[in-house]
């Protein structure tokens, strides 16, 4: 009896274990996952790049108003931020001396425009070289920046600008570049010609410039291009699968990659989820 319960023991060891090495030979059946994403159709367009700078603004047409004769300061006859015409006195100086009397010498604006830098107090001894006020003709007005000389090298007359300050923005063009940039600082000017109203003269501002811009080529969102030992790659949606393709790039901002060569017009481009997604990899439409 005790034979028989050995030999029975045996035969279902042997039983289990054939069964356990069945099921662990047996396939495991796994669902792959499907990542969900965003695309783009790959589609001609226009790239501009620009770049800010901070600068500050000057009136187009401006002069120094200084007086003709020496004399001790009186009084101004206008206030900061009035508009004068030429020939308007502006102020008044007294040129009498001990023991002699002269009548009060004017001093008057050159030329029509707005009122600037009121800084002289009664009784300031002046002379013809000592500035009583700046008259500012600000119908215009300049934008002054100092860039570096590799900036500077891709600004031109003409190019479109856009000038930022207290909050509003004003469109603008660049009126003139420096030739050569200083020998000790390698920075040269640029000014942004602009229309504005208010009292912006003198404050500082931020100008935006366009350096480069090209039209009618292939560009795809910024966020789609990736980078991988300095190679550059985007996935492609094709039948329900992200493919990798590697792309040239030429200019960037920060919405948008022009694509060289690598895509084609129309291709599918995936954008939001690409982060996560692999070659090969299943995705779908969110």
């Amino acid at each position: 009896m005790k034979k028989f319960f050995v030999v029975l023991s045996v035969i279902i060891v042997i039983v289990i274990l054939v069964l356990f090495s069945k099921t662990r030979n047996k396939p495991i059946k796994t669902e792959e996952f499907v990542r969900t994403v965003s695309y783009e159709i790959v589609k001609k367009g226009e790239i501009k790049i620009y770049q800010d700078f901070y600068g500050k603004i000057e009136g187009y047409k401006q002069t120094e108003v200084f007086p003709d004769v020496p004399g001790r300061f009186l009084e101004y006859k206008v206030s900061e931020g009035d508009y004068v015409k030429k020939d308007q006195v502006i102020a008044e100086l007294d040129r009498s001396i001990p023991g002699v009397s002269f009548e009060k010498a004017k001093v008057v604006s050159p030329i029509d425009g707005t009122v600037y830098e009121l800084s002289l107090n009664k009784g300031d001894f002046v002379t013809n070289q000592t500035p009583v006020c700046m008259i500012v003709d600000d119908a215009n007005k300049i934008a002054k920046v100092t860039v570096s000389s590799e900036i500077l090298g891709k600004i031109k007359n003409g190019t479109l600008a856009f000038v930022e300050v207290d909050g509003q923005k004003f469109d603008g063009r660049v009126v003139r570049v420096s030739k050569y940039p200083n020998n000790y600082t390698n920075l040269g000017s640029v000014d942004v010609l602009f229309s504005g109203k208010g009292n912006l003269i003198n404050k500082g501002c931020t100008i935006k410039i366009l350096l480069d811009s090209k039209e009618n080529v292939p560009i795809v969102p910024f966020e789609s291009v990736k980078n991988e030992q300095e190679k550059e790659y985007v996935f492609v949606m094709k039948d329900g699968t992200a493919n990798r393709m590697d792309v040239k790039t030429g200019l960037k901002n920060e919405s948008f990659v022009e694509i060289i060569s690598g895509l084609n017009e129309g291709d599918t481009v995936i954008t939001t989820g690409s982060d996560m997604v692999k070659n090969g990899q299943k995705v779908k439409v969110r």
